[in-house]
């Protein structure tokens, strides 16, 4: 694997390669600022395979600096490992919605660098494809055939707010403190009649009407803070630091509300009536060995009997 590592501080560029030598890896690059990183990614040398990125740097931060490596074409799949001493929440979600896949604290345990990373490039090889809303919002109406593949599988819309990919957001809430996890909510939640809008809309439709369902998630939401990914068949995943146990049926008809005038390119009928129903928020469980799977299942469970419920009756 080629790695980059970028960071102001020159400790850290010289203790991270050493260890990533350790573990096998030789191929390794460094930068100290996020303009150098840049300059980098920007030659024609051979493409990176991880990046390794501080958040805490003078002028570009690791987060925005992120944000503009997910626009290069080259590197919308890559690997992006955040570098911080920061503990506060805003920042390490900040970075996942920036398009960051994983994160260590400083000081970390680096002899986990090199297997953290090697999962999240498999990981983001196999799990979803990856697009940018910019590029969709920018493509011609001709040319809505050119998304061809099953919605049924996951999708990350990278220039979103508070967007991300199901396995970053599987990590992300696998290294919340237990503090962090009594003061969490979990919810999923489905576009409704999904396989009927599957089967009208063109590709790039769709796309476009998950972009609009993850920003009308964060809009109806008090918490700015939220993550939100796309895990397939018309499911989203939300992890929240917001209690929306009392409100969460208001929050569910503020989403539709939302998105109640919506249109992504053409009129028809079945987006006149569009609307979500999303299950009971619930808790992580405090394991972290089995938190993620057994939270997002118990979530996709809750969000299973409010559809039977809604059916029953109507």
């Amino acid at each position: 694997m080629k790695f980059l590592v970028v960071d102001d501080d020159p400790v850290v560029l010289e203790l991270v390669p050493m260890v990533l030598r350790q573990e096998g890896y030789t191929d390794i690059s460094v930068a100290s600022s996020g303009k150098a990183a840049l300059d980098i990614l920007s030659q024609p040398t051979g493409q990176f395979d991880a990046l390794l990125l501080d958040i805490e740097m003078p002028e570009m931060n690791g987060i925005e600096l992120c944000r503009k490596i997910r626009q290069m074409p080259a590197y919308r799949r890559t690997p992006i490992i955040m570098l911080t001493a920061r503990t506060d929440t805003s920042s390490i979600e900040d970075a996942f919605s920036a398009g960051a896949n994983d994160y260590l604290t400083k000081p970390f345990s680096i002899a986990s660098i090199g297997a953290r990373t090697q999962i999240a490039k498999r990981m983001m090889g196999e799990t979803c494809k990856v697009f940018t809303h910019q590029s969709l919002l920018d493509t011609l109406p001709a040319s809505f055939d050119m998304y061809d593949f099953d919605f049924k599988e996951p999708v990350v819309i990278i220039d979103l707010c508070q967007h991300t990919d199901p396995f970053s957001l599987g990590n992300y809430l696998s290294q919340l403190t237990q503090q962090r996890v009594a003061e969490t909510s979990v919810f999923a939640l489905s576009i409704d009649n999904f396989d009927l809008l599957h089967d009208e809309l063109s590709g790039r439709e769709l796309l476009l009407l998950l972009a609009e369902v993850s920003n009308a998630i964060s809009t109806a939401t008090t918490d700015k803070r939220l993550l939100n990914a796309y895990f397939g068949s018309g499911t989203f995943m939300c992890v929240t630091n917001d209690d929306p146990h009392d409100g969460w049926a208001d929050v569910e008809t503020r989403i539709t509300n939302i998105l109640s005038p919506f249109s992504p390119i053409r009129e028809t009928a079945l987006l006149d009536t569009l609307s979500i129903t999303m299950g009971r928020p619930l808790r992580p469980y405090l394991s972290k060995a089995q938190r993620v799977r057994r939270t997002f299942d118990r979530a996709i469970s809750q969000m299973d009997r409010r559809i039977l419920s809604k059916k029953v009756a109507n």
